[in-house]
């Protein structure tokens, strides 16, 4: 059996993430995902829900990747080794969707509950610029400041890779967190 709103969804982000939410009627992503306009509105409310539920699909799926529970036992550089591989092993295994998130983390239309799911890696963010000051090993930064850092880093090289402009492998990979690292680091 074919996942019609499986289908809008995967509809919906490529347009989304193509031309922005302005840029895309509902009967567009119909077309798109191969079903009638009025199917559209079985699975989503409106236009408004669908982005919500692809936001918050997307999202999810970041929070349970990146943010999971890191190993015990690791020492705070390692960790932020750690949560910088898997933003950048998310953002190579779905660049699309990181694309998306980036273009539409601070839109008017994102509900509560979408924007409520940004709190769970601010919690972590926050957490983790604790315990890396109590050990003495960064500079006295906002965290967000540093959230906002490492994800303008990760979303740089994957648009960057897309245009051809840079081949993002390990040592590319490696070289930035390193440079993250450095921008946060006590000297």
């Amino acid at each position: 059996m074919v996942d019609k709103r499986r289908l809008l969804l995967d509809a919906a982000l490529d347009l989304f993430e193509s031309r922005g939410f302005d840029g895309v009627a509902v009967p567009e992503i119909a077309k798109a995902a191969g079903v009638a306009t009025g199917t559209v509105y079985v699975y989503f409310r409106d236009k408004e829900a669908l982005v919500n539920a692809l936001y918050r699909h997307w999202k999810n799926a970041y929070n349970e990747t990146v943010l999971a529970p890191l190993p015990d036992g690791l020492l705070v550089r390692d960790k932020f080794t750690t949560l910088w591989q898997r933003m950048m092993d998310f953002a190579q295994a779905h660049p699309r969707a990181i694309r998306f998130m980036d273009l539409h983390h601070h839109a008017a239309y994102l509900d509560e509950e979408s924007r409520a799911l940004s709190k769970h890696y601010v919690a972590i963010a926050r957490d983790f610029f604790a315990e890396a000051k109590a050990a003495g090993v960064v500079r006295d930064l906002d965290p967000i400041m540093v959230v906002s850092l490492m994800w303008g880093a990760a979303t740089g090289l994957m648009k960057f890779a897309e245009q051809g402009a840079l081949k993002v492998d390990t040592q590319k990979i490696n070289d930035m967190e390193e440079a993250l690292w450095r921008a946060i680091a006590r000297d």
